[in-house]
């Protein structure tokens, strides 16, 4: 790599590069320490993405332009964290640490003159590395980061990559372009758990899932279907920790019980209140029983002030109390054209009529998700 002489810059426009360097490494070290506990925090992002810019200006300023390439690729990784196309974790935050690292002794050559700078080409593929990992679609992020990674420090172990069939959650994930971050696996880890607490519920949350998000893709992505997923997955969490001869029984639910069953929302919201970035998705499971109409629960909401995924998963999980045994309901058991009739009859009042639309036209066009 060809780097500039420096014998035209004044050596106070040089210390103060110096300086400055000397600041921005350590802070930019720090904020993607902090984002390993706080992976949504828009204000450190924000703040990291200042610092690299104002690196790669700085970098201008005092003729190191070939170095720029580097610190721009790590901004388009950065965008792609602001605008949400992807999330951080343990291995983006070390590729980021490496990558910062490699930059720093890039300058410290350049400026010193001591050391051989690398090949042009091992900059040139981790610039088009991080690039590519700024657009990769969040299916193929694992794998991404996994080799950038091992491209950076060939001495990394990583556990070698599962050569087993996906699982049915990760290959449900992947056909609705799903990132299943960390947060959504243990989701799904707890839905599967809660559904062992009662015969009736096993195989109910993959149902839900892929009717949930296929309704939501076919009304136009109306609701965020990673929020979607999380609020499926643990909108009946709290049902799991109800007294088992009430969730078994058969007949009907005195006052007392019946406010038990229709207080089960309650812990996974608590739950979410404690996870940044799901706010959408409590706000989904404390709505999901209100009803188009204004008839439902906890607070009586109207169609025009409930958040779509609510109004997606009410259907959803009404459908599948209907085709499905339920441990409180057994004898509420529909056949599946029945089932259908009813969400229809009820679209306006119970249902909104949109989303009731939408749910026949996912039907139409994939009726095997009405058979499983």
């Amino acid at each position: 790599m060809a780097l500039p002489h420096h014998s035209d810059l004044s050596n106070d426009l040089l210390e103060d590069f110096r300086l400055d360097a000397a600041e921005q490494f350590p802070r930019c070290e720090q904020l993607l320490i902090e984002l390993e506990r706080a992976p949504r925090s828009a204000e450190r992002l924000r703040e990291l993405f200042r610092l690299i810019h104002t690196l790669k200006g700085n970098l201008g300023y005092v003729e190191l332009n070939e170095l720029m390439p580097l610190p721009q690729a790590m901004e388009d990784v950065l965008d792609a964290l602001r605008s949400g196309r992807m999330t951080f974790d343990s291995l983006l935050g070390d590729i980021l640490l490496l990558s910062l690292d490699h930059l720093r002794a890039l300058i410290a050559q350049a400026l010193t003159g001591t050391a051989a700078p690398p090949e042009d080409a091992q900059t040139q593929q981790l610039c088009s590395a991080l690039q590519a990992l700024a657009m990769a679609p969040p299916t193929q992020q694992t794998e991404r980061r996994s080799e950038l990674l091992q491209q950076l420090d060939p001495g990394t172990r990583l556990q070698a990559p599962e050569t087993a069939e996906p699982s049915h959650a990760e290959a449900l994930f992947a056909r609705h372009e799903i990132d299943p971050t960390s947060d959504l696996q243990f989701f799904y880890a707890l839905a599967e758990a809660a559904e062992q607490r009662s015969p009736y519920w096993h195989g109910r949350t993959l149902r839900l899932l892929e009717l949930a998000l296929s309704i939501n893709a076919a009304g136009g992505y109306a609701e965020q279907p990673e929020q979607l997923a999380a609020a499926v997955c643990l909108h009946d969490l709290g049902m799991a920790f109800l007294p088992l001869e009430l969730l078994h029984k058969q007949s009907h639910f005195s006052r007392e019980e019946r406010r038990m069953m229709q207080g089960h929302p309650r812990l996974a919201s608590d739950l979410l209140k404690r996870m940044p970035g799901w706010s959408a998705a409590m706000e989904i499971i404390v709505q999901h029983q209100e009803h188009a109409d204004g008839s439902g629960y906890p607070k009586g909401l109207r169609e025009v002030e409930i958040t779509p995924g609510a109004l997606i998963l009410h259907i959803v999980d009404t459908f599948d109390a209907r085709t499905h045994e339920r441990a409180h309901q057994t004898l509420s058991k529909r056949p599946l054209l029945r089932a259908i009739l009813e969400i229809n009859n009820l679209a306006g009042q119970q249902f909104s009529a949109r989303w009731v639309e939408a749910f026949n036209h996912t039907l139409q066009q994939r009726p095997t998700l009405a058979r499983r």
